[in-house]
């Protein structure tokens, strides 16, 4: 079963490489709450300093991915690194459900994810070839790079809580892919259930236990993230309202406000000044 790709297909994905070539000395990457920060050590050793951990020396070819795009700094304690930093958003920014699901750094040596290495073979052949369209298909390999580190995550069972938590278990899988499928459909607790392979109450507790949240109230937040996402493409608040499972535009738009303390139309004004 594909658990990623249901959840990435309504998750608008962008990466833009801000840095390709020789690194020397330290240099300071500063959160700033709206990207992450992916970097790819490509040769060299390079230190990750940050204060929620020890740090972490890479001496071999390495991606290391802050998701949350926590204050962090890079230190060469040698000779020149070489190194391509880009920096990574999903529609909502850091408070998207699918970032808050990760944690705060994660880094994944080549010689554990052979995949990688074959996108890192494209990558670097872009970086240092230059030609028409070359920022946009650096930018796209760099999207690839992060979907296969999310997979590789998943699979390593690392993962305790959270989303990404839920899409390992094999039971809770089934049931999440179908809410990402269809977050406006008329879910019911005994429908998630059936699909886990569970009682209601059984279902019920081991999704809180290892999601972090009710059945309910995820249903809810997958409902709202749709609609944040068809607000910003234009659509009125009525349409969103159906589009995204609500039986009115009031009752849409009381469960848009409990859970932003604005109004729809409110947010969307939000959303522009910003």
């Amino acid at each position: 079963m594909d658990r990623i790709s249901p959840l990435l297909g309504r998750q608008a994905l962008h990466a833009r490489v801000f840095y390709n070539g020789g690194f020397c000395g330290a240099n300071e990457f500063v959160e700033d709450g709206k990207a992450g920060h992916l970097h790819v050590v490509r040769s060299g050793c390079v230190v990750f300093e940050h204060e929620q951990g020890p740090p972490l020396q890479v001496e071999q070819p390495t991606v290391a991915y802050y998701p949350r795009g926590m204050s962090h700094r890079l230190v060469v304690p040698g000779k020149e690194a070489q190194l391509l930093c880009a920096a990574i958003s999903f529609d909502g920014g850091v408070a998207n459900p699918l970032i808050r699901a990760l944690p705060d750094f994660f880094h994944v040596p080549l010689a554990q994810a052979p995949r990688l290495g074959q996108t890192l073979d494209l990558l670097f052949g872009e970086a240092g070839g230059g030609g028409a369209g070359q920022d946009i298909i650096l930018d796209r390999l760099c999207d690839v790079l992060i979907v296969q580190m999310l997979r590789h995550e998943l699979a390593s069972g690392r993962l305790s809580s959270g989303m990404l938590a839920g899409l390992a278990d094999g039971g809770l899988a089934r049931a999440l892919s179908a809410v990402h499928e269809q977050p406006q459909a008329a879910w019911r607790l005994e429908t998630l259930a059936a699909l886990a392979g569970m009682s209601r109450s059984k279902f019920a507790a081991h999704f809180h236990r290892v999601v972090g949240q009710t059945p309910g109230d995820y249903v809810t937040d997958r409902r709202l993230q749709l609609a944040k996402e068809l607000l910003m493409r234009g659509k009125p608040v009525k349409s969103v309202s159906v589009e995204s499972g609500y039986s009115s535009q009031p009752v849409f738009s009381r469960a848009f406000a409990e859970r932003t303390g604005m109004s729809p139309r409110a947010w969307l004004r939000l959303q522009a000044v910003g």
